[in-house]
């Protein structure tokens, strides 16, 4: 017996059952009838185990505010996922309705531990949906696409949440130079027109820190983000944080997830740069979005507003 119990009250009036009689450890199940923009509750039951209650909130619609962290790079195996409990516990204080991860959750996707581990030491995720891009360390490991249930064909798809269009990207060398994802990216710029775009995937194209710029796909990514105003490019990769502006187009290196510290740099396209760990909180409606990077202990050292 596979169940999710839901509601929209603590009594999670509704069940949906798993459909397959197949014995299997990892379970998906497709939840239908929601409403936009609500809190719903929730508790998972499997035989006779029954987890905590927790909730969930549907994508908003586009005239409502939201509120949603962003952070990578979260390998812990070096100290034990402690660092990246520190984050991931900062991050749950927030209760934001989502979080973005721009890549390398774990140290080897291909490795079950890491993978418990990391769950385990995330636990804003029983409260938050969780939205990943490939990094290198998944290694395209079939444990990363058995754990997640991501749209179109999760390597690279795109959402929208209140007046937010979102876009994932797989920058790992066995996609990056794509046609296929090109042209997808093209056309998704091309026939979504909200407030803002956020894009989000592993490698920086600029980037003043230890593995540095991404240069060709500067040339290949950074003219279409110009030319269909993207506002915000989201990276990890680079395990510190770095904010830069280039072409009216905002990149944010986050990679301070708890994998070890990169020393930071500087380039002429820095606006700021800090060796830190840090995730960052957005808070977007129709007419701005304000973005703040933050420490563990809650300090903010850097933030802007983008304005429409």
């Amino acid at each position: 017996r596979n169940e999710v119990h839901w509601g929209t009250s603590p009594a999670c009036g509704n069940i949906t059952g798993e459909p397959s009689i197949f014995a299997h450890t990892v379970h998906t199940m497709k939840i239908r009838g929601l409403t936009a923009g609500l809190q719903y509750y929730y508790m998972v039951v499997s035989d006779e185990t029954e987890s905590p209650l927790y909730t969930f909130w549907t994508a908003f619609p586009g005239n409502e505010t939201i509120r949603f962290a962003v952070y990578g790079d979260s390998q812990g195996d070096w100290d034990d996922w402690q660092t990246v409990l520190w984050v991931a516990q900062a991050i749950e204080k927030e209760r934001p309705a989502f979080v973005l991860k721009p890549g390398d959750l774990v140290d080897d996707g291909r490795n079950l531990t890491n993978w418990l581990d990391f769950f385990a030491a995330s636990p804003f995720i029983h409260n938050s949906t969780v939205y990943p891009v490939l990094g290198n360390h998944e290694n395209y490991s079939h444990l990363y696409f058995s754990f997640f249930s991501l749209p179109f064909n999760e390597r690279w798809y795109s959402f929208e949440n209140g007046p937010v269009h979102f876009i994932g990207l797989d920058s790992n060398k066995r996609n990056r130079y794509r046609v296929a994802q090109y042209l997808w990216l093209i056309h998704d710029l091309q026939t979504h027109d909200d407030p803002y775009t956020v894009v989000f995937f592993h490698h920086p194209l600029y980037s003043s820190s230890e593995h540095g710029n991404t240069t060709i796909l500067q040339k290949i990514w950074a003219p279409v983000f110009e030319h269909y105003d993207v506002d915000i490019v989201f990276n990890g990769h680079d395990h510190n944080y770095e904010r830069s502006i280039i072409n009216g187009v905002t990149y944010i290196v986050t990679g301070g997830g708890g994998s070890p510290l990169y020393d930071n740099g500087h380039s002429p396209w820095t606006v700021y740069s800090e060796k830190t760990y840090h995730y960052c909180l957005l808070t977007v409606n129709s007419s701005s979005l304000t973005c703040e990077a933050k420490k563990p202990d809650g300090l903010v050292f850097d933030s802007f507003i983008l304005t429409r």
